[in-house]
């Protein structure tokens, strides 16, 4: 179906049903029907509403008005028009930037975002050689073919894939395809994304080319400290195609956080907990989520991990691999406003890598602070705080 708003024919796909809506917008290059192993695996359970942004898929092209707040402005209109009472908003690349400025004017019904290797908020910096570049890779079915072995992918598309985002990227308006490295791209939204007061995951390939994880991390993550990553090993730009199913579990996960309320810490008490369970099941994810992406860690070792998720990713990942049973107690909290101070003690069992057992035990002091979501996260931790 077609829906006016903004000025602009806006095609939008449907199916499911449901009390929540899943509204998904798509990367440069793709269109609606790219989320559709996605959506098949979650439509059971919830509406999904795909939408083709102006210029893509089936989607009017007018003219002009290919910025960032024109896409947001043509996406608001169809949730509004729709009556969408309730909805998480799932943006990937092009799209994922829209969805940062959608949910920085915080708008009503939205209850959380998922980023999927998200553009960033900041302007992408980019030679005009490698801008003509990037206008030009969707002008023939060899430059489509060539971008998505050697850029898009980490891993083969099946035939039906392949074909479908060779179709969409030559399908896509002109002046849609100059828009993205000319505008939308430069423009700087960093300012309105800080405003984001909703549960965000941000789901990257560990090989992605384009939205780096590195990128993210410096890029992203600070100005959305609530934020938690979650990393796909061996998938490259195209997570949605290349791992549907990875990218729809991620997502029912996510949604049923929020639904049970589980996705927030609501209390600096809940913090150890939270870690305990994380650690304990082995899921470097869920550890992350504990941490603000601003946190400082001082390891068990001495060393000091600042302010740098991809390190403290790392450190954190050594110690999963030592198959690691660990167990907090809370002996006091001590709140002021935002901030508490956690006074607890901790028992780490651990296989070392000899294969004997080993133990460490001692009494820490954390910083836990409230996010803009209202979640507790860490932001200090150091297990060797009290001697």
């Amino acid at each position: 179906m077609k829906i006016e708003t903004n000025g602009t024919r806006i095609h939008v796909r449907q199916q499911g049903g449901g009390e929540l809506a899943l509204v998904f917008l798509h990367y440069y290059g793709g269109s609606s029907r790219t989320w559709d192993p996605v959506a098949a695996k979650l439509s059971g359970r919830y509406r999904i509403v795909a939408i083709d942004h102006r210029g893509w898929g089936e989607s009017d092209a007018p003219a002009h008005g290919y910025g960032i707040a024109d896409l947001s402005a043509d996406a608001e209109g169809v949730i509004h028009t729709l009556g969408l009472q309730r909805y998480i908003l799932v943006g990937h690349s092009m799209g994922g930037k829209v969805a940062q400025l959608m949910a920085s004017q915080r708008p009503a019904g939205l209850e959380g975002i998922v980023l999927i290797a998200p553009s960033p908020p900041s302007p992408m910096a980019l030679s005009e050689e490698q801008r003509a570049t990037l206008a030009g890779a969707y002008q023939s079915r060899q430059s489509v073919e060539f971008v998505i072995d050697n850029v898009l992918t980490a891993k083969p598309l099946d035939a039906a894939s392949r074909a479908q985002v060779i179709e969409d990227s030559l399908k896509g308006a002109p002046q849609a395809k100059a828009a993205w490295p000319d505008v939308g791209m430069r423009e700087d939204i960093t300012k309105a994304v800080s405003s984001i007061d909703v549960p965000t995951i941000v789901i990257s390939g560990e090989h992605d080319q384009v939205d780096r994880v590195t990128t993210l991390q410096a890029e992203l993550l600070p100005r959305i400290p609530h934020a938690a990553l979650h990393v796909l090993p061996g998938v490259g730009h195209l997570s949605p195609l290349e791992a549907p199913e990875a990218i729809a579990q991620k997502i029912a996960w996510f949604i049923e956080a929020i639904e049970n309320r589980s996705a927030l810490c609501e209390t600096p008490e809940q913090v150890p907990v939270a870690f305990d369970t994380a650690l304990n099941c082995g899921d470097l994810d869920a550890v992350m989520a504990v941490f603000s992406s601003r946190a400082t860690m001082r390891m068990t070792n001495g060393e000091v991990v600042q302010e740098n998720p991809a390190e403290l990713r790392s450190a954190l990942a050594q110690l999963l691999t030592l198959k690691p049973r660990i167990h907090n107690t809370v002996r006091r909290v001590l709140p002021s406003g935002d901030l508490a101070l956690v006074l607890l003690d901790w028992r780490l069992s651990m296989t070392l890598p000899d294969g004997k057992s080993h133990e460490e035990y001692g009494t820490a002091t954390q910083i836990v602070e409230k996010g803009r979501d209202g979640g507790w996260r860490l932001r200090i931790s150091n297990p060797l705080g009290v001697d």
